[in-house]
């Protein structure tokens, strides 16, 4: 068996989470198709971390009882913004240029990745095995 403890894994989740602000960023600037798709590549890899971080995290220190609620509340802060998003996006583009509102939107986006990260409990959290069972043969 592999016991593995993980330091910090919510700053690991969310420094890496600012990688899926790299595509808009480029596609602000004009970077062409192969640097998109390689930086969506790489956004996609951090996204699913940060889910098995952030899954792990939430069963290892939310009790049980409260999963759902927490679950329930997860979901609603991360796609509430959305259509807001979608709404303000077109008249932004009309007045200040699509260019500066995707390279505004990543930087945006990056910001909003780090900011967690000022909270000293998010910081401190771990993650590590829990004991072996003795039925286990440990």
């Amino acid at each position: 068996m592999v016991k593995l403890t993980v330091r910090r894994p919510m700053v690991r989740a969310l420094s890496l989470m600012t990688l899926a602000a790299v595509p808009l960023i480029l596609l602000g600037t004009g970077a062409n198709v192969f640097w998109l798709a390689a930086a969506a590549f790489a956004a996609g890899m951090a996204a699913e971390f940060f889910t098995v971080v952030w899954s792990t995290v939430c069963h290892l220190h939310i009790p049980e009882r409260l999963l759902s609620r927490v679950g329930a509340y997860d979901e609603f802060g991360s796609f509430a913004s959305i259509p807001l998003g979608q709404l303000s996006v077109p008249f932004l583009a009309a007045a200040f240029g699509t260019a500066t509102v995707a390279v505004a939107g990543g930087a945006l986006l990056a910001v909003a990745m780090l900011l967690p990260l000022l909270l000293p409990s998010l910081r401190r959290i771990e993650v590590t095995p829990a004991p072996r069972a003795a039925a286990d043969g440990g």
